[in-house]
C-alpha cells in the first residue's frame, strides 16, 4: 500500500511530462514557437523528476520505465518532428494539395514531402529511448539524450529570431542545411559517445560546474535564445571530456 502511494508522484510526473508534449505539439503545429519551447522545457522538467522521485523512493518498475518511454516519444521525439517540418516550410518549401480516392470518398491533404524528411527525427528519437531502455546504466550518457536534443531542435526558431543571430538565419533555413541539422540530430543521439550527466561527485564535478555556470551566463545575456547553445555547449565539454578525459 504505502508503496503504490509512493509510485503516484513519479507517475503524476510522467504524465504531466506527456500532456506537455500534447500541449507543445499542438502549439507547434500553430506555429506558436516560443510557447512550444516553454511547454518542451516543461515536459523536460517533469521528465527529470519522474525519474528523481522514482530512484528516491525506490519504486522505479517496469510500467514506470517504459511509461517514461512513451510520454519522451511526444516530448523528446515528435515535437522536434513536428518543428523541423515547419522549419522546411519557413525555408520556402512548398506545401502541394494532394487528393487519395477512397470507397468513392475523396481525402483531400496539403503536405511538403521534403519537409517530411524532419520526422526522421522522431524516428530517431524513437530508436535512442528504446535503446536507453536495455542499456546497462553508467555515470554517462550514451549518446545525446532525447530531451536534450529535442530542446536543441525546437529552440531554433526562437534562436534564429534573436536579433544578433538575425545574419545566419538565411543560411539556417535553407533545406539542404536543414537536412544536414535533421541528420546530425539523428546521429548525435545514437552515437556511441560518452556525455556527462549533470552530477555531482569527487571525480564528476567539474564539467557539470562549468557548464551550469556557462549556461547561467548564456542565459542572462541571451534569455529564451540561450537553450539553443547551452545544447551546442554541452556537446562541446562532451567532446572535451571525451578527449581528456576518458572513464
Amino acid at each position: 500500500m504505502q508503496n503504490s502511494i509512493k509510485k503516484i508522484i513519479p507517475n503524476t510526473l510522467t504524465s504531466l511530462n506527456f500532456l506537455s508534449g500534447c500541449i507543445a505539439a499542438y502549439l507547434a503545429f500553430n506555429h506558436f514557437y516560443l510557447a512550444t519551447l516553454f511547454f518542451c522545457f516543461l515536459g523536460v522538467f517533469f521528465d527529470f523528476f519522474d525519474g528523481f522521485f522514482a530512484k528516491l523512493f525506490k519504486v522505479e518498475d517496469q510500467f514506470g520505465k517504459h511509461f517514461d518511454s512513451l510520454s519522451d516519444i511526444i516530448t523528446s521525439g515528435f515535437v522536434p518532428g513536428i518543428i523541423m517540418y515547419q522549419l522546411f516550410i519557413l525555408s520556402g518549401v512548398k506545401e502541394n494539395n494532394y487528393v487519395i480516392s477512397i470507397f468513392e470518398n475523396n481525402l483531400v491533404f496539403s503536405i511538403a514531402p521534403i519537409g517530411l524528411i524532419g520526422f526522421l527525427i522522431s524516428l530517431g528519437a524513437a530508436f535512442r529511448l528504446a535503446n536507453f531502455n536495455v542499456i546497462k546504466k553508467s555515470n554517462s550518457f550514451i549518446g545525446l539524450p532525447a530531451p536534450a536534443n529535442s530542446l536543441l531542435i525546437v529552440s531554433l526558431p526562437v534562436f534564429l529570431d534573436y536579433p544578433l543571430i538575425n545574419q545566419i538565419k538565411p543560411y539556417i533555413l535553407k533545406p539542404y542545411s536543414l537536412i544536414i541539422i535533421t541528420f546530425i540530430s539523428i546521429l548525435l543521439m545514437n552515437i556511441k559517445w560518452k556525455m556527462f550527466k549533470i552530477i555531482f561527485t569527487k571525480n564528476t564535478y567539474f564539467y557539470p560546474f562549468i557548464f551550469i555556470l556557462s549556461s547561467i551566463i548564456l542565459i542572462f545575456f541571451l534569455k529564451e535564445a540561450s537553450i539553443t547553445i547551452i545544447i551546442i555547449n554541452y556537446l562541446l565539454l562532451s567532446l572535451v571530456k571525451n578527449i581528456f578525459n576518458r572513464d
